[in-house]
């Protein structure tokens, strides 16, 4: 059970490392989605020249308030770069007599302005319409020209927001996984309480394939086999009654008699000897009933007792086995005056059979003595053997009409339909048309 419980573990753990995964992929899809959308909304609706140029006056004031406050002229320009530093989303490039003195993409070292190597030097602005006037601090005009970059701002919101989707859709693809997982688990616990509380005939919940549907499944069938096998007892119970009350029924009759015969032969003091035989007699033949019903419940309870056990066979040949019952055990009723007409076609290489001798020694007594009872000397018995994945004997005979009826609680044929179930075979019995018949089929060893 604990190899069961671990491998059920395992594969629960599998599928959990699997919906880790899949919930990842999900939400990394959907915050990878948001990301690109919100980026295109944003460039969409802030990068463009009007959306520059609101923020932009408010950065030329702040700038020209900077320029006088450091008191920076054409010559220390590159102070600048301070301004550039604190206000990182703008870019900005000053001109003056239509030449770059400043651009904030560029270094300055002491105070000098070093050229990059692909800026190029312009005769005259373009778009100046778009510039903007700066006066440094010795009245000198130079013109701006500025482009601010505020909504990368927004990228980073973007960003963090579509972190966040992610995270929120992996905890929510997550938890609906275990907590449909949990939840199932909590229905089985309860469902396993009633079971527990004694009441077989609530069905478990079956959901999925997985190892969770797995186990719910194996522990209906458990459900299943337990009130089976509750059933099969029961029955087995009510047989047993049955058949003790019908055999106290047939054992009454003839110790009822017996009585009888054993109180007259002690009322009766001076008896003749003829009467007093026959009375004995009659006595000795109701013991003889009466041991003959002990014996038959006995080796029933015996049997019964077996409790589908399996019991030691060994292998018989079958050629063997039905030579011993044609030829050995039916040579007895020839002699009383019955005529067998016996089917055998089996080879010396049929094979061999798997019995257990002293078992199967009860059931061909038992067939033996109901033919002796009941058959009728008139008609011949039948018997035919064959193979046909297990070794067939058939034995049919006609009933007598002349014998004392009895009413039988066939506790023998019984006894014998376990026998071979105890053996892996079967003992079918029928009775029609004033003939029965008898059929037993035993399991053949592997070749």
């Amino acid at each position: 059970m604990s190899r069961v419980d671990d491998g059920i573990a395992i594969k629960l753990l599998w599928e959990l490392l699997l919906c880790i995964v899949i919930a990842g992929l999900v939400a990394i899809g959907c915050g990878y989605g948001v990301c690109r959308f919100g980026n295109y909304y944003v460039e969409k609706t802030f990068d463009n020249q009007e959306f520059n140029r609101s923020f932009q006056g408010k950065y030329m004031t702040d700038l020209q308030e900077y320029v006088k406050r450091e008191k920076i002229n054409a010559s220390d320009i590159s102070k600048l770069e301070d301004w550039a530093a604190e206000n990182s989303y703008v870019y900005f490039s000053v001109y003056l007599n239509n030449k770059v003195i400043y651009n904030s993409d560029y270094v300055y070292t002491d105070d000098v302005y070093v050229e990059d190597e692909e800026l190029s030097v312009q005769s005259e602005l373009i778009n100046s319409d778009y510039f903007y006037e700066l006066e440094l601090y010795d009245g000198t005009i130079t013109s701006v020209d500025m482009f601010c970059y505020d909504y990368i701002e927004y990228g980073n919101y973007v960003i963090a927001i579509s972190v966040a989707v992610g995270i929120v859709i992996f905890l929510v693809v997550f938890t609906r996984f275990i907590g449909r997982k949990v939840a199932y688990i909590h229905q089985l616990e309860s469902e396993l309480r009633i079971l527990e509380a004694g009441d077989l005939e609530y069905p478990i919940s079956v959901k999925g394939k997985d190892e969770l549907g797995s186990l719910a499944r194996g522990i209906d069938q458990m459900r299943l086999s337990v009130m089976e096998n509750i059933l099969k007892e029961q029955k087995a119970l009510q047989a047993n009654k049955n058949l003790v009350t019908a055999m106290s029924h047939d054992l009454r009759t003839p110790l009822t008699t017996l009585t009888g015969y054993l109180e007259l032969l002690n009322m009766e003091d001076d008896i003749e000897e003829d009467k007093f035989k026959h009375y004995l007699e009659l006595s000795l033949d109701k013991t003889r009933e009466i041991k003959e019903l002990s014996d038959e419940l006995f080796e029933y309870f015996l049997v019964y007792g077996e409790d589908q056990r399996k019991i030691d066979v060994t292998e018989v040949p079958v050629i063997e086995l039905v030579a011993d019952l044609i030829e050995n055990r039916f040579l007895s009723l020839e002699e009383e005056g019955y005529v067998i007409e016996a089917d055998n076609t089996l080879g010396d290489d049929t094979g061999n059979c798997v019995v257990n001798p002293q078992y199967m020694k009860r059931v061909l007594n038992n067939i033996l003595s109901n033919l002796e009872k009941y058959a009728d000397k008139d008609y011949p018995i039948r018997v035919s053997t064959r193979v046909d994945e297990m070794l067939q004997i058939k034995v049919t005979n006609a009933i007598s009409t002349s014998r004392q009826p009895h009413e039988s609680t066939k506790i023998g044929l019984i006894t014998c339909e376990r026998i071979m179930k105890l053996h892996g075979g079967k003992f079918l019995y029928a009775e029609e048309e004033g003939k029965f018949s008898v059929t037993i089929m035993i399991p053949m060893a592997e070749k």
